[in-house]
């Protein structure tokens, strides 16, 4: 049953490329990366809870020891950068963000309603 599981995934891995692989990996990791960041779990731990399905697909389709952690190793350290940047990012954006729509909430004029149209109004 194993040797048929290796088998199918093996096949279906050769048919993706490893980089197709990885990606699809990344598009469900990084979102949910995200999530645990803002839940507040130390960065270690998030990256820890993303890679581990990475090394354990690459492991079962039977790549090398090595290759695996190699790969899991850059996909962890893109990943860790992707993360810092993105909260250096949110944590300058929101404030200019709020600051912005405040302003523009104090100095919004109030426009008064158009009288209705009287076109097609027969009297």
């Amino acid at each position: 049953m194993t040797a048929l599981l290796k088998l199918f995934l093996l096949r279906w891995f050769a048919t993706k490329s490893l980089g197709g692989v990885v990606a699809l990996l990344a598009v469900i990791a990084l979102p949910l990366a995200g999530v645990l960041k803002v839940v507040g779990l130390p960065i270690l731990a998030v990256l820890g809870v993303v890679a581990l399905p990475i090394a354990l697909v690459l492991g079962i389709i039977g790549l090398p020891l090595l290759l695996v952690a190699g790969a899991v190793g850059m996909i962890v350290a893109v990943l860790g950068a992707v993360l810092s940047l993105g909260l250096l990012a949110i944590k300058i954006v929101v404030p200019i963000v709020l600051v912005v729509w405040f302003v523009r909430w104090i100095f919004r004029r109030d426009k008064e309603p158009k009288p209705a149209d009287t076109v097609g109004t027969a009297i």
